[in-house]
């Protein structure tokens, strides 16, 4: 029975990497239209400069190197997390492939932006955090009943480190935001005072 399992799941990884492959290979059909002519200009001038040996693939070594030089600046954490999406036991990817990648790092970058853009648009306290107060009177003269209740259960919610006060990451996450892993600086730092005997 484990011999079975075992053979089933190694077929099921076949055919989920040959429908992968199978969509990789029909990007270009369904960028095509998408891509701004500068945009794909760009992109394809990036790829090229990493396409040595002109054979229409990239080296995944190479991704994050055109990736930067087509206007990203991915993480190498991103990096390998791309790479796992679409490896397909090559080690390259091809042309279409990487306008894919780059559509998608796009949009990733287009949301963090637009998140960004919404939190400019409250008033801040010195800490450039949101009071409770402002994000109130902001969602209290929005279209729809929101009530100061479920406002401030909301606040509750996202309000990780309580301190009552609405943080960029905290800001994010109440917008539907995955978690920023950077944890906000601390309510206040003690400073210690010197002994006279720590200076000898």
């Amino acid at each position: 029975k484990l011999i079975l399992l075992d053979s089933l799941l190694q077929e099921i990884a076949i055919n989920m990497k040959a429908l992968i492959l199978d969509l990789h290979k029909n990007l270009k059909d369904i960028l095509g239209d998408q891509l701004e002519p500068e945009v794909y200009k760009s992109y394809q001038a990036a790829f090229d400069a990493f396409d040595w040996g002109h054979s229409g693939k990239i080296k995944y070594t190479s991704l994050q190197a055109a990736m930067r030089r087509a206007g990203q600046n991915p993480t190498d954490v991103e990096v390998l997390d791309i790479i796992n999406k679409i490896d397909d036991d090559t080690g390259s990817l091809s042309f279409q492939e990487f306008c894919y990648i780059m559509s998608e790092q796009t949009k990733q970058v287009d949301q963090e932006t637009a998140y960004k853009e919404a939190f400019r648009v409250f008033s801040k306290d010195a800490e450039g955090c949101i009071p409770p107060e402002e994000l109130k009177f902001v969602l209290m003269h929005l279209p729809g009943k929101v009530t100061y209740r479920e406002i401030d259960e909301m606040i509750k919610t996202v309000d990780k480190n309580e301190d009552g006060k609405i943080s960029y990451s905290e800001f994010r996450v109440m917008l539907g935001a995955i978690p920023l892993v950077i944890p906000d600086a601390p309510k206040s730092l003690k400073v210690l005072p010197r002994k006279d005997e720590d200076l000898k």
